[in-house]
């Protein structure tokens, strides 16, 4: 147990003794994962340049690994978002900074998207067996039941749910190493137990390199680079048992070492935000790109039924029943948090021994640690727990709390593993072991579902569909074409669109190194010049991105209720894909016919009209969008501004337009100015239009809205005083 302890020796002794006593067994748990993957997964009928899942955001990952083939960075790409490219930093990966530096290699290294993704994902099995048998290790569960609690937590239904479609959040290996760090710093033998006296650099560097404070923050390195969610997680828990062990020690040294793990955790986060705040000091913040309310809070909770009863789909029949029947309520979630009968098992252990402890006033011990862990977490992400409080406060980025369920799955297995070690200490061999080989089997039995992982040989068939019709597409129009895709969808994150799920339109992306894509710019930035085309008829969205330069329309008809309409009005198409799912019509002859009867002129100024990339957006001063019916909102305080981008080469003179409306019942005075704008307006609750010309310089200016309405006196914190409903802009001719 020692080789694995960092408190007990110097980092090379300790690293030269983990692999001399841990190796062999670590190669037999990864020998063991190979088996149940490949039995459970069918691996023998993987393609393995076929991804696994072909759709949703499985698309949206392997579209950012095709950004990084190209020789970019995830984030952006010019062939998306025709003609002004794609830009992520809007909706960046945040925290999965090694994530995204593992599978940058891995793409370089296989020239390959789809077999980068089949590989992390099959690879995160493995990855997540190794951080649970370290966290277990640390724990100091002996090295077979350790394996067998490591193999428990890798194939957890959180994975196989999860799966490829949610790549990195699959891959929670650093859960279990800072979960093992929390219950370490409330015991007796805490990786860092003070911190240095003097603020030297020279002193903390030493401090730094001393094994346990090495190792603690190699971990937290490690839990603020694998997934904002799993950072938030470990940021919250460190807090909580640095406090629980300073009350508990009488030792405030405890809690400034917490706060020290917190701050390093909360630095490199906010690291891999600075591309994104350097963006939006530019340009302005984005307020479009996700709307996350107080509902998905609720709907995304922790329920214990979720977290106790079988998983969906379980292989005995009465099992699967009792899963079935709980799914008849509202708050769905994600419904991949069970822990399983072994969890379970484990949570009732830790819970029982951590009360029985506190009634006979006992030291804690390990397995009340383990419950100071997990049940807070439990509380902070079920229905109306501390989630849900932090959100009525505007914290709503983070909306699926559920995912904590992998920390508390953590607790409950080593519980299991420490209660195994004590009944089996008088076993040895074979006695031993067949009772774990037992637990693991029937763990991972109980655990996944049996309907099958997904259909290979369907997702081969349309993979090989859509690379064989873009390959036509690039001969028949050219391999530097550029495609406007109907029907239009905004991106990121969009309900789907009758039999169009989400980032389908980046499918014929992922099939192509030359052809350019109208889909795929960000909402709310220049990829807003597509709303100019609201309320056209095929017919004339064919003839308008036809003068605006566009080569081809291509039509998922996936996405019409009646796919007879497109043809009714666009006509025979040119190119038809085997499946019947695609159409390709070829604009040349359209805009042939434009510049024969408007002139090159006219169809130059229509272009620049139709893609003018002015934006009006909320900035500061304005809360988040909301649903009104079929109004769109946004709740202002007493001062709030509005940001109208004009990223184009030229200033541009375009139309304002919306309803503003009081909180608070009177008339009450607004005052608007900027750009030229100078009016000051009577507002009541009823609400008036408004409506105005400007002229908008390059880059954008704001105009400035300072009101007297009173604050609505309510329980929501913010400081609401009227409301903007409906905004809209039109370019103006001339």
């Amino acid at each position: 147990m020692e080789a694995l302890d960092p408190v007990k020796t110097s980092v090379r002794l300790a690293c030269k003794n983990a692999w001399r006593t841990e190796w062999r067994t670590v190669f037999f748990g990864f020998s063991v994962v190979a088996g149940i993957l490949t039995a459970l997964f069918r691996l023998w009928d993987l393609r393995p340049r076929v991804p696994v899942v072909y759709q949703g955001d499985a698309v949206l990952t392997m579209a950012a690994f095709n950004n990084m083939l190209k020789g970019g960075w995830y984030w952006s790409s010019d062939l998306l978002g025709v003609p002004y490219g794609q830009d992520l930093r809007d909706f960046p990966a945040v925290g999965d900074g090694l994530h995204l530096v593992m599978t940058r290699i891995m793409v370089e290294v296989t020239g390959d998207p789809a077999l980068t993704f089949n590989l992390f994902f099959f690879g995160s099995y493995f990855t997540v067996f190794l951080g649970a048998y370290i966290g277990s290790r640390l724990l100091r569960l002996e090295q077979s039941t350790a394996v067998a609690m490591a193999i428990l937590y890798a194939f957890l239904p959180f994975h196989f749910l999860h799966g490829p479609g949610h790549l990195f959040l699959s891959s929670y290996g650093a859960v279990p190493l800072w979960a093992a760090l929390s219950v370490r710093q409330l015991g007796d033998q805490p990786l860092v137990k003070s911190l240095p006296v003097s603020m030297h650099p020279k002193v903390w560097l030493r401090w730094a390199k001393e094994p346990s404070h090495a190792g603690a923050l190699i971990v937290v390195l490690l839990g603020a680079t694998t997934g904002v969610y799993y950072a938030v997680f470990m940021v919250m828990t460190l807090l909580l048992v640095g406090g629980f062990a300073a009350i508990a020690y009488k030792d405030h040294r405890r809690l400034l070492a917490s706060l020290v793990m917190v701050g390093v955790s909360i630095g490199v986060l906010g690291a891999q935000l600075i591309p994104t705040w350097l963006l939006q000091r530019r340009v302005g913040s984005n307020a479009e790109i996700v709307e996350r309310g107080l509902h998905n809070l609720e709907f995304y909770s922790l329920k214990l039924t979720d977290l106790v009863l079988p998983v969906a789909g379980h292989r005995l029949s009465v099992f699967a029943e009792i899963r079935a029947n709980a799914m008849e309520v509202t708050l769905l979630g994600e419904r991949a948090e069970a822990v399983g009968l072994v969890g379970l098992a484990g949570l009732l252990i830790l819970t029982f021994v951590m009360v029985s402890r506190l009634i006979q006033g006992q030291k804690g011990g390990t397995y009340s640690a383990l419950g100071l862990v997990a049940w807070p977490a439990f509380v902070m992400a079920t229905v109306g727990g501390g989630a849900m409080v932090v959100g009525v406060f505007g914290f709503t980025y983070l909306r699926a709390w559920g995912r904590i369920s992998v920390l508390i799955a953590f607790c409950a297995f080593v519980a299991v593993g420490l209660a195994y070690d004590r009944w089996a200490k008088p076993l040895a061999g074979m006695q031993k072991l067949v009772p774990l080989v037992a637990i693991v089997l029937f763990g991972v039995w109980d655990t996944n579902p049996s309907f099958p992982f997904a259909p290979y040989e369907q997702t081969a068939n349309s993979w090989s569909t859509d690379r064989s019709f873009v390959a036509e597409v690039e001969s028949f129009l050219g391999q530097d074409a550029e495609l406007f895709q109907l029907p239009i969808i905004p991106f990121p994150e969009h309900p789907p669109v009758n039999r169009m799920v989400d980032y389908d339109h980046l499918r014929g992306y992922l099939h192509s190194d030359t052809l350019g894509w109208s889909y795929g710019g960000v909402k709310g930035r220049a990829s807003e010049w597509q709303k100019n085309l609201d309320g056209f008829t095929l017919s004339e969205v064919k003839s308008a991105v036809a003068a605006a330069g566009f080569d081809g329309l291509w039509v998922d008809l996936y996405g019409f209720v009646d796919p007879s309409e497109v043809f009714t009005a666009l006509g025979e198409g040119d190119l038809y894909s085997s499946n019947g799912r695609y159409v390709v019509y070829d604009l040349a002859a359209t805009q042939a016919q434009l510049e024969r009867s408007l002139g090159a002129t006219e169809m130059q100024r229509m272009a620049a009209t139709l893609l003018s990339p002015i934006s009006v957006r909320y900035g500061e001063g304005f809360y988040g969008v909301e649903h009104d019916g079929e109004r769109l909102f946004s709740w202002a305080s007493e001062e709030a501004q509005l940001l109208v981008m004009n990223p184009s080469a030229e200033a541009r003179k375009i139309r304002i337009e919306f309803v503003v409306a009081s909180a608070v019942v009177g008339e009450w005075n607004l005052k608007l100015e900027g750009m030229g704008v100078d009016q000051q307006i009577t507002i009541s609750t009823a609400g008036i239009l408004v409506e105005f010309e400007v002229v908008v310089p390059v880059g954008g200016e704001s105009i400035h809205m300072l009101t007297t309405a009173p604050l609505l006196e309510t329980t929501d914190p913010r400081d609401i005083r009227f409301r903007i409903i409906d905004l809209s802009q039109e370019a103006v001719d001339g």
